[in-house]
Protein backbone atom coordinates (compact mmCIF):
# COMPACT_ATOMS: atom_id res chain seq x y z
CA UNK A 1 0.00 0.00 0.00
CA UNK A 2 3.01 2.42 0.63
CA UNK A 3 4.50 1.83 -2.28
CA UNK A 4 1.52 2.44 -4.17
CA UNK A 5 0.95 6.06 -2.84
CA UNK A 6 4.45 6.91 -2.79
CA UNK A 7 4.20 6.52 -6.44
CA UNK A 8 1.14 8.18 -6.60
CA UNK A 9 2.72 11.52 -4.85
CA UNK A 10 5.63 10.96 -7.86
CA UNK A 11 3.31 10.50 -10.59
CA UNK A 12 1.59 13.36 -9.12
CA UNK A 13 4.73 15.04 -8.65
CA UNK A 14 5.83 14.25 -12.32
CA UNK A 15 2.45 15.34 -13.91
CA UNK A 16 2.76 18.87 -12.24
CA UNK A 17 6.19 19.41 -13.49
CA UNK A 18 5.21 18.64 -17.10
CA UNK A 19 2.20 21.33 -17.16
CA UNK A 20 4.86 23.84 -15.92
CA UNK A 21 7.06 22.77 -18.64
CA UNK A 22 4.60 24.04 -20.95
CA UNK A 23 2.02 20.76 -21.32
CA UNK A 24 -1.60 21.06 -20.93
CA UNK A 25 -3.79 19.05 -18.27
CA UNK A 26 -4.54 16.28 -21.22
CA UNK A 27 -1.14 16.78 -22.85
CA UNK A 28 0.52 15.67 -19.89
CA UNK A 29 -2.35 12.71 -18.58
CA UNK A 30 -1.89 11.56 -22.34
CA UNK A 31 2.32 11.72 -22.65
CA UNK A 32 2.57 9.75 -18.83
CA UNK A 33 -0.33 6.99 -20.38
CA UNK A 34 1.80 6.35 -23.45
CA UNK A 35 5.11 6.26 -21.46
CA UNK A 36 3.41 3.51 -19.40
CA UNK A 37 2.23 1.90 -22.14
CA UNK A 38 5.55 2.37 -24.39
CA UNK A 39 3.32 2.36 -27.77
CA UNK A 40 -0.06 2.03 -28.23
CA UNK A 41 -2.79 2.58 -30.82
CA UNK A 42 -5.31 5.51 -30.72
CA UNK A 43 -8.24 3.14 -29.06
CA UNK A 44 -6.36 2.05 -26.53
CA UNK A 45 -4.54 4.91 -25.56
CA UNK A 46 -8.06 6.90 -25.47
CA UNK A 47 -9.81 4.61 -23.64
CA UNK A 48 -6.44 4.47 -20.92
CA UNK A 49 -6.87 8.09 -21.17
CA UNK A 50 -10.70 7.95 -20.93
CA UNK A 51 -11.45 10.55 -23.78
CA UNK A 52 -12.61 10.32 -27.35
CA UNK A 53 -10.72 8.85 -29.65
CA UNK A 54 -11.61 12.70 -31.56
CA UNK A 55 -10.23 14.19 -28.44
CA UNK A 56 -6.78 12.50 -28.40
CA UNK A 57 -6.01 12.88 -32.47
CA UNK A 58 -5.35 16.71 -32.18
CA UNK A 59 -3.50 16.39 -28.60
CA UNK A 60 -0.89 13.10 -30.56
CA UNK A 61 -0.93 16.09 -33.37
CA UNK A 62 0.79 19.00 -30.72
CA UNK A 63 2.98 16.29 -28.55
CA UNK A 64 4.72 14.96 -32.00
CA UNK A 65 4.60 18.92 -32.63
CA UNK A 66 6.47 19.72 -29.42
CA UNK A 67 8.90 16.45 -30.40
CA UNK A 68 7.50 14.21 -27.45
CA UNK A 69 5.53 11.55 -29.21
CA UNK A 70 6.22 9.75 -32.34
CA UNK A 71 4.15 8.23 -34.71
CA UNK A 72 5.79 4.50 -35.48
CA UNK A 73 3.44 2.56 -37.52
CA UNK A 74 0.76 4.89 -39.96
CA UNK A 75 -2.14 2.00 -40.88
CA UNK A 76 -3.11 1.66 -38.07
CA UNK A 77 -1.29 4.54 -36.30
CA UNK A 78 0.94 3.50 -33.46
CA UNK A 79 1.87 6.11 -31.44
CA UNK A 80 5.51 6.22 -29.03
CA UNK A 81 6.76 8.50 -27.07
CA UNK A 82 10.26 9.81 -27.49
CA UNK A 83 13.28 8.84 -26.13
CA UNK A 84 12.70 9.44 -22.24
CA UNK A 85 16.62 11.06 -22.64
CA UNK A 86 15.91 13.34 -25.05
CA UNK A 87 12.71 14.38 -23.02
CA UNK A 88 15.24 15.17 -20.32
CA UNK A 89 17.29 16.71 -22.38
CA UNK A 90 14.48 19.39 -23.19
CA UNK A 91 13.54 19.54 -19.54
CA UNK A 92 17.39 20.30 -18.57
CA UNK A 93 17.49 23.06 -21.49
CA UNK A 94 14.34 24.78 -20.19
CA UNK A 95 15.68 24.42 -16.46
CA UNK A 96 18.50 26.80 -17.51
CA UNK A 97 16.46 29.07 -19.21
CA UNK A 98 14.40 29.46 -16.14
CA UNK A 99 17.10 29.66 -13.79
CA UNK A 100 18.77 32.59 -15.80
CA UNK A 101 15.23 34.89 -16.49
CA UNK A 102 15.20 34.15 -12.21
CA UNK A 103 18.70 35.70 -12.04
CA UNK A 104 17.92 38.33 -14.47
CA UNK A 105 14.61 39.41 -12.79
CA UNK A 106 16.77 39.14 -9.18
CA UNK A 107 19.58 41.51 -10.59
CA UNK A 108 16.85 43.83 -11.71
CA UNK A 109 15.00 43.84 -8.45
CA UNK A 110 18.08 44.20 -6.28
CA UNK A 111 19.00 47.21 -8.31
CA UNK A 112 15.52 48.27 -7.72
CA UNK A 113 16.49 48.74 -3.99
Amino acid sequence: MQEYILRFDVMKNVHKGLKAFGLTELEAKVYLKLLELRRSRVTKLAEAVKITRTQLYPLLEKLIEKGYVTKVDHSPAIYSVTDPERMEAMLERWLAEQTKLVNEVRAFLRKAK
